[in-house]
């Protein structure tokens, strides 16, 4: 027997979900179904394991035939259309700017400078484990082509979150002409020489999430790394679809952002 359908008994395809948001430990296939689905199938599929969901406040890529592979498990049989890929997030907690904020004025990195009214940018896909953690800066240096500080930050807790960027631009002209005044071109680190220090966030073998913006779009791509990298540092990674590489820098844990010139791709 092979079942399709929705809930209203209409004989049709379903299509499975190509990104997700869990709560579970577990990703079970019936996660991946939508709304519509018929109970039969959900049934069916809430017996098919994907294997272990990712951590809070991160992500887990499956290839349409790691899914197949678990379709073919349902007992009956299911009629389904696969995407190319699924994603499944587990929800985090945002970064908040006043913590954040907070973090910046009481550190010995950054106390030349007034915080109170700069306008700070965090990552968008940036989440930590745990509620309200609090955060230090490992490292601070001149914005690149604009007054302003990019700040290297992490969770004190290296448990609750990886390491992130936070942009800022300062309002205040004295403290903008500052920059250039107290901070050297390469980042202040404390005990560090290496720009690129803490944590690997992203990892040989494991796959990696390529964000790439523009005008009204944005794109989520899954990519291999081809070595480990560090926040901020340039990675030559490859497309498992394509098999094409490029260059990104690393932004997140487990995310990058197109990072290379055509100077630097065509190397």
């Amino acid at each position: 027997m092979v079942f399709s359908g929705n809930s209203d008994g209409e004989s049709r395809r379903v299509r499975l979900l190509a990104d997700v948001t869990v709560q579970t430990e577990i990703v079970r296939l019936s996660q991946l179904l939508p709304a519509d689905a018929g109970t039969q199938l959900k049934s069916a599929a809430e017996g098919v394991s994907l294997g272990r969901a990712p951590q809070a406040g991160s992500l887990r890529v499956f290839l349409s035939r790691e899914v197949r592979e678990a379709v073919a498990k349902m007992t009956p049989a299911a009629d389904v259309d696969i995407p190319e890929q699924v994603i499944v997030r587990r929800q985090g907690w945002t970064l908040e700017i006043e913590a954040v904020r907070s973090a910046l004025a009481g550190s010995h990195l950054a106390h030349q400078f007034d915080f109170s009214q700069a306008r700070i940018t965090l990552p968008e896909d940036f989440t930590t484990v745990a509620l309200h953690p609090q955060f230090e800066v490992t490292a601070l240096k001149p914005s690149v082509g604009a007054p302003g500080l990019r700040a290297q930050m992490r969770c004190r807790d290296r448990s609750a979150c990886a390491s992130f960027v936070a942009e800022i631009a300062l309002s205040d002209l004295a403290s903008a002409d500052k920059v250039s005044q107290v901070l050297p071109a390469k980042a202040i680190m404390p005990g560090h020489s290496n720009v690129y220090s803490g944590p690997v966030l992203v990892h040989t073998g494991h796959l990696a999430m390529l964000v790439i913006e523009g005008d009204g779009f944005r794109i989520i791509q899954p990519v291999m790394p081809l070595k480990p990298a560090r926040l901020g540092e340039l990675v030559r990674v490859s497309d498992p679809l394509t098999n094409r590489s490029l260059v990104a820098q690393v932004t997140g844990n487990g995310v990058l952002r197109p990072g290379a010139t055509r100077k630097e791709e065509a190397k």
